[in-house]
């Protein structure tokens, strides 16, 4: 095992790197680039500087990802050596102001070397799997949006707050929120603060009184998955569809998510959202399934026969004429038509290092030096469990900062510090560790809030600190976010 700190927000930048490696030592496939990629030579342009004048070096990624120029070129040889090999690209690197570019660099690597579609490879990314088509369950009828435009639900707050005058669909006059704690899970929590406040009503349906259910006018009590029944496929996976049995009856005036829709429905003048029972509309949801309900029912769990493709785009590498890929060109896009017609300079038509965006300016001036990463913490999932006392005193909340940091800022291990930027402040122990890089701050994100007089947030929850700005791809950048850090004074 080898573990590579890196300056986050600047993977891509060590990936085009090894791509320059691979380029410069003829270790890559062109057999495989020619069969089954579109559009390799306008990148190789780009790694070897014909492009831009500049060639994507390993010294040149050395100087921007703090990664020693003869270790980036090591790893590029030992994953092209290595056959097969498997490009996992992780979603957090993604999760940045240019992200987007580190899951196409990880793709573009990943067809260099081969490893597409063969077993023990992988494709350099998630591969999403529709596992209810492949289960052959059925989408229920839904409503059509009156306006026929959406908006990037990270950016609410601010449609809210702008609304029209700022380009959104619409001037939003209320908000109903079910089961979602955006007040925890969206950026610029003080924003998403500003714009319940700015709304006329304000309505949240959940099991918890949760940071956003405390801004609500109205609290509508949903019961939990022990109270109902339902019908659950897992995620992606696709191996079985299972029946979930009632344990208890709705406790107190909790009522189901179904209950309260469909009375609500009935109010608003749509009655045929009412025309079926809670069995009913499971009956319809596995309609043209592969078992009927009442078995599905008895039995608990069905287990379909049928094997999952179990290697990414293996069909395609087989036959790539008869197997077209969903793009322009049928084939794997190094250079992607799509984006190219685009014209757009922030999302260029082949992987390319852009910068660090926000971290560039913000350190010109050195005012906020760190960079915070915002982990998911095995004590929750998002935010659901973060108001369970007992996880706490499993791993508390803490932030990790490393000791040639702390020691700067005179900063000991459980010592409380402040942890902030332009956007918001929180408070929380420090974790003072070699096992997280300097220049860099980690803190579990999923927290809920608790804001004192000041503003300043004693719950430790990091989208305190994240903008609700997002990547040219759509991107929540809660990664690489600069911060600083200093000791509370007692």
């Amino acid at each position: 095992d080898q573990w590579i700190p890196i300056r986050p927000g600047t993977d891509a930048a060590m990936l085009v790197a090894m791509a320059y490696v691979l380029i410069k030592e003829g270790l890559h496939d062109e057999v495989f680039l020619s069969r089954y990629t579109f559009g390799f030579e306008r990148f190789k342009d780009y790694c070897l500087g014909a492009e831009d004048g500049v060639a994507k070096t390993p010294a040149w990624a050395e100087g921007i990802c703090g990664v020693r120029a003869e270790v980036i070129s090591n790893l590029a040889r030992e994953y092209a050596a290595t056959r097969p090999a498997d490009l996992r690209g992780g979603w957090s690197p993604g999760r940045t102001i240019y992200g987007e570019q580190f899951h196409r660099a990880c793709i573009a690597l990943s067809a260099m070397t081969g490893n597409i579609g063969v077993p023990g490879g992988g494709p350099g990314c998630w591969v999403s799997f529709d596992s209810r088509r492949f289960l052959g369950v059925s989408n229920l009828p839904t409503g059509e949006n009156p306006t026929g435009r959406s908006i990037v639900g990270w950016k609410w707050a601010d449609a809210v707050l702008r609304g029209t005058a700022g380009g959104y669909p619409s001037d939003i006059k209320m908000v109903f929120s079910i089961g979602g704690n955006r007040l925890g899970q969206c950026g610029d929590i003080n924003k998403g603060i500003e714009a319940l406040k700015k709304v006329e009503f304000v309505v949240v349906q959940d099991q918890f009184l949760t940071p956003m259910a405390r801004y609500a006018d109205i609290v509508l009590a949903a019961s939990t998955h022990f109270e109902r029944e339902d019908i659950q496929v897992p995620r992606n996976l696709g191996n079985a569809i299972i029946f979930n049995h009632r344990v208890v009856e709705p406790i107190g005036e909790a009522r189901s998510d179904l209950d309260i829709l469909s009375a609500l429905a009935e109010r608003l003048g749509f009655p045929e959202f009412k025309n079926k029972t809670e069995d009913g509309w499971l009956v319809e949801l596995i309609r043209g399934g592969p078992v009927n309900y009442s078995t599905l029912r008895t039995g608990g769990v069905y287990r379909p026969e049928k094997k999952l493709p179990q290697i990414p785009l293996q069909q395609f590498i087989q036959n790539p004429d008869q197997n077209p890929l969903p793009t322009p060109s049928g084939k794997i896009e190094i250079f992607s038509q799509t984006l190219a017609r685009r014209q757009d300079p922030m999302l260029p038509p082949v992987p390319k290092y852009l910068g660090p965006g926000e971290v560039q300016v913000n350190e010109g001036g050195r005012e906020f030096p760190l960079l915070l990463i915002t982990p998911h913490s095995k004590m929750r999932v998002h935010s659901t469990f973060a108001n369970i006392p007992w996880l706490e005193e499993i791993e508390p909340h803490t932030a990790w900062i490393s000791v040639a940091d702390a020691e700067a800022r005179g900063i000991r291990d459980g010592n409380s510090i402040k942890v902030f930027n332009e956007i918001g402040t929180l408070v929380i122990k420090a974790r003072v560790t070699e096992r997280i890089m300097p220049g860099t701050i980690g803190i579990y994100q999923g927290t809920w809030h608790r804001l004192d007089p000041l503003g300043q947030d004693w719950g430790g929850s990091v989208n305190v600190l994240c903008r609700d700005t997002y990547s040219p791809g759509e991107a929540a950048p809660t990664n690489a976010v600069p911060v600083e850090a200093a000791r509370l004074e007692e």
